[in-house]
């Protein structure tokens, strides 16, 4: 390992090099990007050394259970933590069983397991003498886990959840510092077939009774007290082979065996290729950006800068790759949220767009274009290694994954063809700035295209306000909220509906406020015709979350609560279309212990030494 001083003297004279290049792909790479080395005294091997891509983590600490278990159950309160009206149908027979063999065991219901709830285990736990927690069928979506929480108070429990679910409920509880708490699956495709009839839930719970039972009173095992604490080494690794390529594929087969890739082959991380891509930046190699889920790994500097040369970047990327990990590792952002690939949507605005390369044109979400490939990739792969996210493990709702997840969403702004200041300016940025801004994106949809339809401006501008309706996109599947807080809208817009809708006088702001006005429910300035109609669509159930009785005065619900909760960036070319992406509570809300939410994280890149912009 190279010394402090060394490793700045080297980032130095990358720096003052005229042509900074990037470690090869390969056994083609270029010499000196590579640590191809002879070992000594065997003249037909090769060496490469990598540096560990993955985050120490913060909290390496673990712990066992240790509240004894209940024994017999008469007398006791159970907490019965249901995760929705399939599970009460699940414990209603697990409460009547156990209501059989002990007459005088009670049950308490809490709303406990949403996604960063508030903490009630305190209460829960001076309440009650155990917990049944379940069923949870699909991801985990909070960081925090209630059983854990609980355990850690002297309340003892069982969670439940479907064997599709079981590696990240372990991973979850390993996170939280309890990794042996005691966890029982379903069958997964049993529980969900049955999770709408109640006669078929009966013999599915039937089923898991014994467990759930033998797991609330049978003692403690020595393997479930004795926990140590995490522990890894974090040194370079070393393989060896009789020429480059074979030493080379090992490494490869090495992070594929664990977990340390996207699938797809990466560049080794050499201590000569990270010292060319902290060249990029001007911050130190161990300054810490923040810490990454769902390990909370630290994200260092030159952890970021390893994980950005093993996804292909080149060194003037890095600070950009930096400004995402500052914003996504940011306290009121829920980054667990998109640990379980419900992605992030990355606007990116300001000059470094053109001088980096970044395509703002055609096809700048498709394959073939290094500078947003790399980016993107690069902020997956500090997931993976930086946070110590199991790609096998972490997936999207419903479990086949993102196609998109390779690269992420990155949406450069294409300020040449737009008619408006760039989306950095409108957010009170100066214009020399470089921004990012990230949110998670829940539902994707298509609006108007220049392609796809012979459709006028007039029929475009209707169909976008179809897209914030009461019954289309997110709302059509949550219902619109009572005040609309929390609603988060990333516009991707293509330059010819922007110039349209400048011609037609909208500006930005004017055109966000004219989606809200137009989507707005509001039954005290509706005539009468009007309330009619709408009554008749809600008793036909068109207008998911309204029944007809709360057809009456005072009903009001809007798209989004203010103009700071849409976000319109121009991208790609004339002839392209609009994208919508749409969550229904944001990355940036809900976060536990933060009381004021932002709409949007926005952060300026900075650092940069290879780039006008960004520095």
């Amino acid at each position: 390992m190279e010394s402090s001083n060394n490793r700045k003297e080297s980032r130095r004279t990358f720096l003052q090099s005229t042509a900074v290049g990037v470690a090869g792909l390969g056994a083609g790479a270029a010499s000196g990007c590579v640590n191809r080395k002879r070992e000594a005294g065997a003249n037909d091997t090769v060496a490469l050394e990598i540096l560990e891509p993955h985050g120490e983590l913060a909290f390496p600490e673990r712990q066992g259970l240790s509240a004894p278990r209940l024994g017999n159950l008469n007398g006791k309160k159970i907490a019965i933590m249901a995760m929705g009206q399939d599970s009460m149908a699940f414990f209603d027979t697990i409460k009547s069983k156990l209501k059989k063999r002990y007459p005088s065991v009670a049950f308490i219901h809490y709303s406990y397991g949403v996604p960063n709830a508030p903490d009630i285990s305190g209460k829960i736990a001076n309440e009650c003498d155990g917990w049944i927690d379940g069923v949870k069928a699909s991801e985990t979506g909070s960081r925090h886990d209630s059983g854990a929480r609980l355990e850690k108070r002297g309340c003892p429990g069982v969670a439940i959840v479907s064997d599709a679910i079981i590696k990240a409920k372990r991973l979850l509880l390993d996170m939280n510092g309890m990794p042996t708490c005691r966890v029982l699956t379903v069958p997964a495709v049993d529980y969900l077939v049955a999770k709408t009839d109640p006669e078929l839930m009966k013999p599915v719970a039937e089923a898991a009774f014994d467990e759930i039972h033998n797991a609330l009173i049978q003692p403690l095992t020595k393997e479930e007290t004795e926990v140590e604490n995490f522990s890894y080494d974090y040194s370079p690794k070393k393989f060896t082979g009789a020429d480059y390529s074979e030493a080379n594929e090992k490494f490869q087969q090495y992070c594929a065996e664990n977990f340390m890739t996207d699938g797809m082959p990466v560049v080794p991380p050499t201590r000569e290729a990270v010292d060319r891509m902290l060249a990029g930046t001007s911050y130190p190699p161990d300054r810490e950006i923040g810490l990454m889920f769902p390990k909370q790994g630290r994200a260092t500097v030159e952890k970021i800068a390893i994980n950005a040369v093993m996804a292909g970047a080149k060194p003037e990327y890095l600070p950009v790759i930096i400004a995402m990990i500052e914003t996504i590792t940011a306290k009121d952002f829920n980054q667990y949220h998109i640990v379980n690939e419900i992605l992030p949507i990355t606007f990116i605005s300001g000059p470094i767009v053109e001088e980096i390369g970044l395509n703002n044109e055609v096809g700048y979400l498709a394959p073939g274009h290094r500078a947003n490939a790399a980016i993107g990739r690069a902020m997956l792969m500090c997931m993976i290694n930086i946070g110590w996210r199991r790609m096998d493990v972490y997936s999207s709702p419903g479990g086949p994954g993102q196609p998109a997840a390779y690269a992420n969403y990155i949406i450069p702004e294409n300020q040449k063809a737009s008619p408006w200041e760039p989306y950095a300016v409108s957010n009170g940025f100066k214009p020399e700035e470089s921004t990012v801004t990230i949110c998670e994106g829940i539902f994707i949809s298509r609006g108007p295209s220049e392609t796809l339809s012979a459709a006028g401006f007039k029929e475009r501008l209707e169909q976008m306000r179809g897209m914030f309706s009461p019954s289309a996109g997110v709302f059509g599947f949550f219902g619109m909220p009572r005040s609309g807080v929390d609603m988060r809208h990333m516009i991707a817009m293509h330059p010819t509906f922007a110039r349209q809708l400048a011609n037609a006088g909208f500006t930005r702001e004017s055109f966000i406020k004219w989606l809200h006005d137009k989507n707005t429910i509001n039954w005290d300035k509706m005539s009468e015709d009007e309330r009619k109609e709408f009554r008749e669509m809600a008793a036909e159930g068109k207008i998911v979350g309204i029944r007809p009785e709360d057809c009456k005065p005072g009903l009001y619900r809007e798209p989004f609560a203010k103009p700071a909760d849409v976000a319109v960036i121009v991208a790609g070319t004339g002839a392209g279309g609009v994208i919508v992406f749409q969550t229904p509570c944001g990355s940036t809300a809900h976060v536990e212990d933060v009381t004021v939410t932002r709409p949007y994280m926005h952060k300026v890149i900075h650092g940069a030494t290879l780039t006008k912009a960004g520095k």
